[in-house]
């Protein structure tokens, strides 16, 4: 398994859903949210301005992403942004639909502190790296893992 550092960028891209997880009165909850942009140490959502978690986040908070051969998981801290360049540059016909007349849209940002991640071969690829380190007596390829660029 080889340990590395890779941008958050390059590992979430073509990831659009993300699961936030916040701490709250009521535990640990997480919630999936639509990624709108990711730059390097932050990624975007829109959310509704009078969503009840929204006060779950001055706690910890944890983002995860995942595909069908890469996980990444990540903690930081979350900001509400109300600005309406930053509303018109992250919106989308898409995202548009999840706000009705009524329902305001406001950006969360949310700042990595710190990352990890894990990337897995293919199932055949996996499959045949066991067969061969039960021949040869060696630990199997099970992927790399490694930390998110801040």
């Amino acid at each position: 398994m080889t340990d590395t550092t890779t941008s958050l960028a390059e590992l979430t891209s073509g990831i659009r859903v993300a699961m936030l997880a916040t701490s709250g009165s009521r535990g640990i909850e997480s919630r999936p949210l639509t990624v709108q942009k990711v730059e390097e140490g932050a990624v975007w959502f829109l959310v509704g301005e009078g969503t009840d978690w929204l006060t779950d986040l001055g706690g910890p908070l944890n983002l995860t992403f995942v595909d069908d051969k890469t996980w990444v998981s990540a903690s930081g801290t979350a900001a509400l942004v109300r600005d309406q360049q930053v509303l018109d540059d992250l919106g989308d016909p898409v995202s548009d639909a999840w706000f009705h007349e009524g329902s305001s849209p406001v950006a969360l940002r949310f700042d990595v502190d710190h990352g990890d991640w894990w990337t897995a071969p293919s199932f055949v690829r996996a499959a045949l790296g066991v067969i061969k380190s039960k021949a040869s007596g060696t630990q199997p390829d099970i992927g790399e893992r490694g930390q998110v660029a801040s």
